[in-house]
């Protein structure tokens, strides 16, 4: 027979377990909506088929180095700071192992192939991805890296990294200059609210 203690009991498992589900409830972001998630803020660019493109915001006023001898990206300083720190930042609020891998295309800006493409959970848009979501990304005060190199080392461009200027344009910087960072990742549909 169930007493008044079981029920009470119960009730206390229920609102423990309500208050731990809310503290992990987002509601299912729109296009160019901004969301918070690991104390960064996030625009989302793209809703994709495996889920949310975001970019960050305000996280540009980071400058740093793109590399010290290299405009490739599969093995920049950069990417690698940007793989294992800032994947563990949103590993730890989202859970491991939930940020997406995406494909990053090295094609350089004149359209030389040397660079081979990579994969990332967290990178940097290339060029194309800036043109194609230029309405959604505002001008900010700072420069910031593009993961696109100029050229290539069969061009003898091994230095120069595409970046955006603070009216929005895109140029050039040598990879040991310092320019903003402004990752970006694919946040799975799982860790938001089912959208049914």
């Amino acid at each position: 027979m169930k007493t008044l203690k079981d029920f009470e009991n119960r009730l206390k498992a229920f609102n423990e377990e309500f208050a731990e589900f809310k503290k992990s409830y987002r509601k299912a972001p729109e296009v160019g909506e901004i969301i918070e998630i690991a104390g960064m803020k996030w625009k989302v660019l793209d809703k994709l088929e495996e889920g949310y493109f975001c970019i960050t915001e305000g996280f540009e006023s980071l400058l740093t180095e793109f590399d010290s001898d290299t405009n490739n990206w599969s093995s920049s300083d950069l990417r690698n700071y940007l793989g294992i720190e800032i994947v563990e930042k949103i590993e730890n609020a989202i859970g491991e192992g939930k940020l997406i891998d995406f494909k990053r295309d090295l094609l350089s800006l004149d359209g030389q192939t040397e660079y081979v493409e990579c994969t990332d959970k967290v990178s940097l848009l290339t060029v194309d991805e800036y043109r194609k979501y230029r309405e959604l990304l505002p001008n900010t005060y700072k420069w910031s890296w593009l993961c696109t190199p100029w050229s290539t080392p069969c061009n003898g461009c091994e230095r120069s990294v595409t970046v955006v200027s603070p009216s929005g344009s895109v140029s050039r910087n040598s990879c040991d200059s310092l320019s903003g960072v402004r990752p970006v990742c694919i946040f799975p549909f799982s860790i938001f609210e089912s959208e049914e």
